[in-house]
């Protein structure tokens, strides 16, 4: 640890942080059996890594609870699509009297929003039920977001004939209009710590999935046997405005559930190289503008989803004063300047995660950061459906032990 962060740090509580970045799968939705056994392989990448001698935090991607939309037999005709827009409206002829129903009770509501609110059960009921069993099962505090309303919990039995799956005892019902992406964070004994909205929605949450937008001044941390805990979901961790109401709280460690919707290597939206732009939030969280955030832990969620990609490359940053050790920055990246202030960012890269083919600079030294990415995008394209690699993403296991400063 650096002179100057013992200047503010009394204390320390040893962790191990470790991040899961799981291949999504269309095929474990097509039961929620077979879905709970996609939870508990994906959690089941971590165990051979867990620490005996000290709390493990294990952190999954974005939206891991997507799939769930299309189990079952109204879920049947969405996964043969080959594009997600006509997989929703497939999905939308078996929800039909539910959506009816809400669209009734919640004037105005979207049709995407009402086909959202009718899968409020089978969201957020099987999802919520595994992760919290798993983390109890392997005494960790575990991590992930999922797409749900903020639910109650009904016994009724004309509610679970209705909404709900028979013989289960309860149905999950949403409690008001909004659907979110929401973080959890469950305890060592399986206990829901906590959860968190997304605030900073992306283009495609706002205009395909129609979510609602959390409410920053909502945002809490929470205070765990190894520091204080926020949850910034994607867009979130790259936004100061989110990162400094994190820091005002006296978060320390900060998690980065995340799911990059677009081809890892090439440009993005706002820059014209994805990886170099992602070091904004994951490195960028870890910088001296925020004084309480010590640590960023990010799994990226990969593979294709329908016509939808998902990559990226999972990360454990932590706060110093050093410089990032250049070879273990991003594919295609080219030093650690934050692509928006102009600034060099400090800060130890603990883990990063490899992609599907190394950077070229690895064989060829003294290749041109032109020529590099032009190799690196043409994989990337590969990986699209369709392509010659299409969905040959690599899943990933990252860890590092750390040491949780306490003010």
């Amino acid at each position: 640890m650096s002179t100057r962060e013992d200047q503010f740090v009394s204390e320390t509580r040893p962790a191990r942080l470790i991040a899961v970045g799981n291949l999504i799968s269309l095929q474990a939705a097509a039961t929620e059996q077979s879905f709970a056994t996609e939870l508990e392989r994906i959690v089941g990448m971590a165990v051979p890594h867990l620490a005996r001698d000290r709390p493990n935090l294990v952190v999954l991607g974005e939206i891991l609870g997507l799939p769930l939309a299309l189990s079952g037999k109204r879920g049947y005709l969405s996964r043969l699509m080959h594009t997600s827009n006509v997989a929703i409206s497939m999905l939308a002829l078996g929800y039909g009297r539910r959506m009816i129903h809400y669209r009734r009770l919640y004037a105005g509501i979207s049709l995407v929003r009402s086909l959202l609110l009718s899968l409020s059960d089978v969201m957020y009921r099987p999802f919520a039920s595994t992760l919290s069993r798993l983390a109890a099962r392997h005494s960790v505090y575990l991590s992930a977001s999922t797409i749900t309303p903020h639910v109650q919990c009904s016994t009724s039995t004309v509610d679970i004939s209705h909404f709900g799956r028979r013989h289960s005892g309860k149905v999950f019902l949403p409690d008001g209009p909004g659907v979110y992406n929401t973080g959890f964070l469950w305890g060592p004994d399986g206990s829901l710590v906590g959860t968190t909205d997304k605030v900073f929605l992306t283009d495609n949450e706002k205009a395909t999935l129609d979510l609602t937008a959390g409410n920053l001044d909502s945002v809490q941390v929470f205070e765990t046997e190894i520091g204080k805990i926020g949850i910034a979901i994607s867009l979130d961790a790259f936004t100061p405005q989110y990162l400094k109401r994190l820091d005002s709280l006296g978060a320390c460690i900060v998690i980065q559930n995340d799911a990059n919707d677009q081809p890892w290597a090439g440009p993005s939206k706002t820059c014209e190289w994805q990886p170099q732009e992602w070091l904004n939030s994951v490195l960028g969280s870890v910088q001296d503008d925020y004084p309480h955030l010590h640590y960023n832990i990010c799994p990226m969620q990969v593979g294709n989803f329908f016509d939808v990609t998902f990559d990226g490359q999972s990360t454990i940053m932590k706060k110093s004063d050093r410089d990032p050790d250049t070879y273990c920055n991003f594919v295609g990246n080219e030093g650690f300047v934050h692509t928006v202030t102009g600034k060099t960012m400090k800060g130890d890269i603990l883990a990063v995660s490899p992609w599907v083919v190394e950077d070229p600079i690895r064989a060829t030294p003294g290749m041109s950061l032109t020529e590099r990415r032009k190799a690196l995008e043409q994989v990337a394209h590969q990986l699209l459906p369709g392509g010659s690699r299409a969905n040959q993403y690599s899943e990933s296991v990252i860890w590092a032990d750390v040491d949780i400063p306490v003010a």
